[in-house]
């Protein structure tokens, strides 16, 4: 009789242990990436004895003893995404769990709560402050290095310009005209002269110090066909060099269908002149064609004024025009008569001289190296390191179309961080104020064989039950999804747990009316005494 009292305490235990799962569950609804807990009741048998009949068929006894929460399941079930203003609000679309690591203890747990934060240090954290693991990819995007703490670069170095390349769907224009002098022969190349070019094309490119510099090509057509690029950059003349001469420009010819032919270094350069503007004089006439951007002036051994590239000359300290220079002609005028003597040291180029050397790579049409510490130029005179470029014209084409320049470069200034991005393969990337967009680093995603030997730690963490059970790693994208600006929310039922609510209620109200029941036989027998 007493046993029944017994059963039913476990009844009750049992239950009450369940309304606690669906307590925690309820509570838990608003918890994000939190997983519903599911119970297990496992009966107990408090006798079993098993007799045989004459005939041998067995008769079994059974008397059970109660129930008890066995286990408890984890429901890895997906839950519901919300959006969210932050991209390092992450959630996992399908298996997995990120990893994040106690940078107290160094141990990682396991988590599908995506809200994530970036911490003063550069580290990707959640809100613990635990660190997010991935790999940090190299400059081509690939993995590099072991699995570690995420950190994002708050800025990163310039790239000093190593290479100018010109891609399709640049175009010459095929029809536009030949300029010629009253001689009838082609206009010497004039950079003071719109009327001795074509077209001029600007490109913005860096130095290793990050200061941005302007390379000004000025296309001139010479024949049908046939094209002259003059470079500069800033106010400095670019030349080219081979076997020991230098060429001021480069000589493009293209087939009959547009495609480029075959391109030559032209022009040839001259050795350096030097002219002497005397007291109380204000012009002079130099050997022409003056090459534009070689213009040195120098007034008691320092360097006063140089030209500007574009027929100006210019203070150097004040940026204040101080004269003119015709490139065809050589000639020299100065606002005011100076009151001291002026060394004028310049260069010329002969653009009748075929001299032309054939290039075989159209990809990698080298300078001659860019000197950025230059006394005679307002703007190449930072101290950056010296260094040439390359350019590539091989996709360069000349059609009756329009002028159409679509030039790349491969440096950039130094960038501060502006904003994070994550994509579906768990690649974070950072935008920065020099427009550039770095692929930093790739989310690690870890999961389990059995989920099941996972353990809950609090705050959304899981470990798994031994540290032997060891996960199984990949990067972001193979088992699920990464999806940014989102969030998982808990995966917990509310009207299945109302029902399992009443459920436990009414099993609750049942096991105690066992005890009552069993009581009140217990006193019923108890009064036969009487």
């Amino acid at each position: 009789m007493l046993q029944s009292f017994y059963t039913g305490n476990t009844g009750l235990g049992a239950n009450k242990q369940w309304l606690s799962v669906i307590s925690d569950n309820i509570a838990n609804v608003n918890t994000t990436g939190f997983k519903q807990e599911e119970v297990n009741f496992k009966d107990l048998i408090s006798s079993s004895l098993t007799t045989y009949s004459t005939g041998g068929t067995p008769i079994n006894r059974e008397i059970g003893g109660g129930a008890f929460v066995g286990s408890t399941n984890k429901d890895f079930s997906q839950g519901a995404f919300k959006n969210s203003n932050s991209p390092l609000n992450l959630a996992l679309d399908g298996e997995g769990f990120f990893m994040v690591k106690n940078p107290s203890a160094s141990l990682v747990y396991y988590t599908r709560d995506g809200n994530f934060r970036l911490d003063a240090t550069g580290d990707i954290v959640n809100q613990s402050g635990y660190k997010l693991q991935g790999w940090m990819l190299d400059e081509n995007g690939n993995m590099a290095g072991a699995l570690g703490n995420i950190k994002i670069p708050s800025s990163i170095d310039p790239v000093p310009t190593t290479r100018i390349s010109y891609e399709d769907p640049t175009n010459l224009k095929a029809d536009d005209r030949i300029s010629y002098d009253e001689g009838g022969n082609v206009k010497v190349f004039n950079a003071a002269d719109s009327d001795t070019y074509n077209y001029i094309n600007t490109i913005t490119t860096y130095d290793s110090l990050g200061t941005s510099h302007i390379v000004k090509q000025y296309f001139k057509k010479i024949d049908t066909n046939k094209w002259e690029v003059y470079t500069l950059i800033d106010d400095r003349a670019v030349t080219f060099s081979k076997d020991g001469n230098i060429y001021t420009a480069l000589e493009i010819e293209f087939q009959g269908n547009g495609a480029i032919k075959s391109a030559k270094y032209a022009n040839l350069q001259q050795d350096g002149a030097t002219k002497v503007i005397a007291v109380g004089e204000n012009s002079t006439t130099l050997d022409s064609p003056v090459e534009a951007g070689t213009i040195e002036i120098s007034a008691g051994g320092r360097a006063r004024y140089n030209d500007d590239g574009n027929g100006n000359l210019i203070d150097l300290h004040t940026g204040e025009q101080i004269g003119t220079i015709d490139y065809a002609s050589g000639e020299v005028l100065l606002n005011t008569d100076t009151d001291e003597e002026l060394t004028i040291n310049y260069k010329t180029f002969d653009p009748d001289r075929d001299d032309a050397e054939t290039l075989d790579d159209l990809t990698q049409i080298a300078t001659t190296p860019i000197n950025y510490d230059q006394d005679y130029s307002r703007f190449l005179n930072d101290g950056a390191n010296s260094r040439a470029f390359t350019f590539s014209v091989a996709k360069l084409t000349q059609l009756t179309s329009d002028y159409i320049f679509y030039a790349q470069q491969d440096g950039s200034g130094k960038g501060d961080l502006m904003t994070l991005s994550v994509s579906e393969d768990g690649v974070v990337s950072g935008s920065y104020t020099n427009g550039q967009v770095r692929d930093i680093a790739r989310l690690g995603i870890a999961t389990f064989k059995d989920k099941e030997i996972l353990i809950r730690k609090g705050d959304n963490l899981y470990l798994p039950s031994q540290q032997t059970f060891t996960p199984i790693i990949v990067p972001g994208g193979v088992l699920s999804k990464v999806r940014s600006g989102m969030l998982e929310m808990s995966n917990v039922d509310i009207s299945k747990e109302f029902i399992n609510l009443i459920t436990a209620q009414r099993a609750y109200q049942a096991n105690a009316k066992t005890i009552t029941t069993s009581d009140q036989v217990l006193q019923t027998t108890m009064d036969i005494k009487r």
